[in-house]
């Protein structure tokens, strides 16, 4: 069931039953390409429901996706704060500095809820406010993954419309390079070890990733990492 207190952050690629649709998912969670609009499928699961809730949204462009979560979704599925709430995003880009600073008070005000991130990519990897702010979200407990081949498997299974169509999974291998690339750039995000991940573009504005280890401790550090 779609959310229906803002009609601007489920207007793109988003049934009415609150899917999303299966071109929108293949192409917005390409680790590949550089999508500018931010999508999260979003679970909930109480301690005292057996049914989760789930859904998606996507920013705006004035409010990302977990603003629009935290303001809005959550507060409308709101329930007695005493009782265990865990809650799963599926994040095409990974939160923002600012938007991580907003998670941690949004998380301080709900000390019942446990919050799982995995992410397609990692938003502006070098700035160093992303960075803090991704470093300062494991240090409160929050789980930050970069999302691998079951991860995509599942939300197409659980989120992505499948009407008129006979795809009944989604194993995208051709990721893998990508997912390697950007899981050895959280591991030296959480690391707080200089950047790994180089993106560049060609003259048809094409992402070009590299791979960037500067010295053997960056090495060690991500060898032992072993996303």
């Amino acid at each position: 069931m779609a959310a229906c207190w803002n009609r601007d952050h489920v207007s793109r690629g988003i049934t009415e039953g609150g899917k999303i649709l299966q071109e929108t998912f293949i192409d917005s969670y390409d680790p590949s390409v550089l999508r500018r609009v931010q999508y999260l499928l979003y679970e909930i699961k109480r301690s005292n429901s057996k049914r989760p809730w789930q859904s998606c949204c996507h920013s705006t462009r004035t409010e990302h996706a977990e603003i629009h979560f935290i303001e809005d979704v959550f507060q409308e599925q709101r329930s007695d704060p005493s009782v265990h709430c865990s809650i799963t995003w599926y994040m095409s880009w990974s939160p923002c500095g600012d938007c991580c600073g907003a998670i941690r008070d949004f998380l301080k005000e709900q000390p019942n809820v446990n919050l799982v991130i995995y992410v397609a990519r990692i938003y502006w990897h070098k700035e160093e406010n992303n960075r803090q702010g991704l470093r300062s979200l494991v240090n409160i407990g929050v789980s930050i993954r970069v999302m691998d081949l079951p991860a995509y498997s599942y939300c197409w299974r659980t989120f992505v419309d499948d009407e008129d169509n006979d795809e009944d999974d989604y194993w995208p291998r051709h990721f893998a390079p990508w997912i390697m690339l950007y899981s050895l750039e959280l591991q030296s995000i959480l690391q707080n070890i200089p950047s790994c991940l180089a993106i560049s573009t060609d003259e048809n504005q094409t992402p070009i990733f590299s791979l960037c280890v500067e010295d053997e401790e960056q090495k060690r550090a991500l060898t032992s990492a072993n996303p």
